[in-house]
């Protein structure tokens, strides 16, 4: 509440400002967050896309690119990517200097992201097309000597009419024989240093006077490539246009030398980046450490991704090992308020036997070990990076196991299964998998978790879950320090009702029942009572078929019987 006015005086009018009534909530849908290996791409941050057409940018190629583009097929909105690297990777890069006979570094170039695929970088730097024009943009002053005073370009154009140099507005050019190329300058001319850009008089200049000049300079040619792709670049006048222009090639960067004005100096050979490593062998560490990252990424702007998948599912062969690193990270997520439907695949060729020993030792109602996780394509896709695009596309409450929620961009299954096999991994009482299938399209059968309770079986129930967890702790934050009041509760009470309507709205949940309650020995406690029926799922149909005369006493009428 904020009180306008001044309250100490005898005559006033004090306004008093408060809110009342629910708050609003905005909870991100359809965000799927993929960690994964690439060739290129930024590592130790998460990418945010919006189109699969950003995948070969960033990424280039590699599992990562290819999953990025699989999720969106299935119509996700919004991709996380981050890249797993080893530790000790670093950045190929090569820094340029102006050429002079002491050179001055001028712009450091690198390659886009960590690897050793940037010391197949190189840039050439040849001599542009067009000239430029160097104008002071503030007079110099004076300095009581005869110079050199600098300009901020090198290579200066000869014996070109349109240079000029002024001292106090006195003008030095060709035309007068004032300005000249070769020292040393007479008493009444002025020498340009077409090399180093330097200018000195014959004469000094007093401090008091201005030095203003205008010269031709020689702009600069950048030819950047990776062996694949080549990006020209010409007439580059400056080292702000230089630094600009490479953004566009999508595999370097440049930054300029903080002070330095020179552009970089011609060579017909190239420059070769160098110092990219991969660094040490990937570990399960550095997939955890990415999944923090992309998750964290992910929480900070939308609550929560909506799915995650891993585009791998070991480290040391034989192991499936990357499937503890999930389980784990999706609990520390769902710790933090920011739960999310997990994904990831076992090798394939597995048995029905050998994917519920690997299931057995979780239980976990954000995690689904998808069973037979990879098509038959040339290079196979992971199904279960496809299972988190398509969670994350589909409705809240609609089942990704509808025909029409099949998968898309899949070829045939690489590993099929019997009924009698796909019904003992979706229904064992130990141990679930989610069992994909070819049935008008590629689909999971289910749609399940690893859990063993009934109510946090399907992941379709857990996405409605996970949403109104999201949405609950997004309504708590809002409430935090407020008095404890009944206006407040009841505020509190209308913002999660708004919520909850929505979902009996749209048919998600079929019922529900709210309390907020001050508690009773805790003055800065308030108790939040909340149960939710989730709409079911049609799995199972039982028709009686009974056979016989169903017509009246002759008249041919038949009538419905009850």
């Amino acid at each position: 509440m904020v009180e306008y006015g001044n309250p100490s005086q005898f005559v006033r009018l004090i306004i008093k400002l408060e809110t009342v009534g629910p708050v609003p909530v905005i909870v991100g849908k359809g965000v799927v967050l993929l960690v994964g290996r690439s060739v290129r791409g930024p590592v130790d941050e998460a990418v945010a896309m919006t189109s699969s057409s950003a995948a070969k940018t960033y990424f280039y190629s590699g599992g990562l690119k290819d999953a990025i583009e699989l999720a969106f097929a299935q119509g996700a909105p919004v991709v996380y990517a981050v890249r797993v690297l080893g530790t000790g990777h670093a950045t190929a890069s090569v820094t340029l200097d102006d050429g002079l006979d002491t050179p001055n570094d001028v712009v450091k170039i690198e390659a886009k992201s960590p690897g050793l695929w940037g010391n197949a970088v190189s840039v050439k730097v040849l001599e542009g097309s067009f000239k430029a024009t160097e104008t002071t943009p503030y007079a110099i002053p004076g300095a009581g000597t005869a110079g050199p005073y600098y300009t901020q370009y090198t290579n200066i154009i000869a014996n070109d009419s349109a240079n000029w140099v002024r001292v106090d507005g006195v003008p030095y050019t060709e035309a007068n024989g004032k300005l000249v190329y070769t020292a040393p300058p007479t008493a009444d001319q002025v020498y340009v240093n077409t090399i180093d850009g330097s200018i000195t008089f014959g004469t000094p200049v007093a401090a008091t006077s201005l030095i203003t000049y205008s010269l031709k300079y020689k702009t600069v040619k950048l030819v950047v490539t990776d062996n694949e792709t080549t990006y020209t670049y010409d007439n580059i006048s400056s080292l702000t246009k230089l630094v600009a222009r490479l953004i566009g090639t999508g595999f370097v960067t440049a930054t300029a030398i903080a002070g330095e004005t020179h552009l970089p100096a011609t060579s017909v050979t190239p420059f070769a980046l160098s110092g990219g490593l991969d660094g040490t062998s990937i570990s399960t560490s550095d997939w955890e450490e990415a999944l923090r990252v992309g998750g964290a990424a992910a929480a900070e702007l939308v609550g929560a991704p909506q799915t995650c998948a891993l585009t791998e599912y070991e480290v040391e062969e034989g192991t499936h090992d990357l499937i503890p690193v999930l389980d784990a990270w999706s609990m520390e997520m769902a710790n933090k308020f920011h739960p999310c439907q997990c994904f990831i695949g076992v090798a394939p060729n597995l048995t029905a036997e050998q994917v519920l020993d690997i299931a057995a030792g979780y239980s976990n109602r954000l995690l689904t070990i998808v069973a037979n996780s990879w098509d038959n394509s040339t290079t196979s896709r992971n199904i279960a990076v496809a299972r988190a695009g398509k969670e994350a596309a589909v409705a809240l409450g609609e089942s990704a196991a509808l025909p029409r929620n099949a998968m898309n961009g899949l070829n045939g299954l690489l590993n099929t299964y019997d009924q009698t096999d796909v019904d003992v991994m979706t229904q064992d009482t130990d141990a679930r998998a989610d069992v994909i299938i070819k049935s008008r399209g590629i689909r999971p059968y289910v749609g399940i978790t690893t859990d063993q309770t009934w109510q946090f079986l399907r992941t379709v129930d857990n996405r409605t879950i996970n949403y109104v967890i999201v949405a609950s702790d997004q309504i708590a934050r809002q409430y935090f320090h407020e008095k404890r009041t009944g206006t407040i509760m009841s505020a509190m009470e209308q913002s999660i009702k708004a919520i909850l309507n929505d979902l009996m709205r749209d048919e998600n949940i079929r019922a529900y029942s709210i309390e907020v309650t001050p508690d009773e020995t805790d003055t800065g406690k308030v108790n939040i009572h909340l149960c939710m029926e989730n709409i079911g799922h049609i799995e199972r149909i039982d028709e009686t078929i009974a056979v016989g005369i169903l017509s009246d006493q002759g008249t041919g009428v038949i009538t419905e019987v009850e």
